[in-house]
């Protein structure tokens, strides 16, 4: 399996199980998880409760809480970049790379540009009465940073490569 593959894979899992032991800690029923199924080749949990019956900030957090966690994670790639680059073994510098790219972005991007036109994550902004257009242009935002860290980062290795 390809390194990129297995820190998606990872990324996937970690980001679903958050949002399912959040599910649980606010007392939400889950009715099933689906792994790798919804035809994008990214996993969902499915919550008992509709949709149209969520209401409370609690879904905010259950929704949200995988981003903060992920990206977060992907903070603490970036910042220890140099010495988690530096271990002996290639593959080990390639993972922490694809790790920081998928850790910072994809998330950013998922809520920021993808939520537009599939929904999703961002639409618990609805058990609350709020629009997810703010939460949009944050996500824009952070994904503008990121962005400009990643690149900051590609930058480093290729003057390291010299």
């Amino acid at each position: 399996m390809p390194i990129w593959v297995a820190v998606l894979l990872f990324h996937n899992l970690l980001h679903e199980g958050v949002h399912y032991a959040a599910a649980r800690a606010f007392g939400e029923p889950v009715a099933e998880v689906r792994l790798f199924t919804n035809g994008w080749g990214t996993s969902q949990v499915i919550y008992a409760t509709p949709v149209a019956e969520r209401v409370g900030a609690h879904w905010l957090v259950i929704a949200w809480l995988p981003a903060v966690v992920t990206v977060s994670i992907g903070y603490l790639v970036y910042l220890n970049r140099g010495r988690l680059t530096r271990a002996g073994h290639p593959l080990i510098r390639v993972a922490v790379w694809y790790a920081g790219i998928v850790f910072l972005l994809l998330d950013p991007f998922y809520y920021g540009v993808v939520s537009v036109f599939a929904g999703g994550d961002v639409d618990a902004v609805a058990a609350v009465g709020w629009s997810p257009w703010p939460v949009r242009l944050v996500a824009l935002g952070v994904l503008a940073v990121n962005s400009r860290l990643v690149l900051r980062w590609a930058r480093e290795l290729q003057v390291g490569r010299r």
